[in-house]
């Protein structure tokens, strides 16, 4: 399981890698939140699913700044996700 942890971590930092810096930190939240299943769990409200992942309330806003005022698209970013699995650093499957 640790290793499924920090191969996770790998890639959403590879993703966020890419955005600029003040965007690049909360999107990593925003993912956090995403594959971790708090969005879900909190039924699509996105602040308390972030404040559910345990980051302080900063982190919070800038996630939520991230999002609403980042400089990404959603094609860009599904982009830079296939790419670490492509590259062989994490293969995407059940355990």
């Amino acid at each position: 399981m640790q290793e499924t942890g920090s191969r996770v971590i790998e890639v959403r930092c590879a993703v966020a890698a890419a955005v600029p810096i003040g965007t690049n930190l909360g999107l990593v939240h925003l993912l956090w939140m995403l594959v971790s299943g708090r969005w879900l769990e909190t039924r699509g409200a996105v602040i308390p699913g972030l404040s559910a992942t345990g980051v302080a309330e900063p982190a919070v806003r800038r996630a939520w700044a991230a999002l609403g005022q980042g400089d990404w698209t959603s094609a860009g970013l599904l982009a830079r996700w296939r790419e670490p699995v492509e590259r062989g650093i994490g293969r995407w499957r059940s355990t």
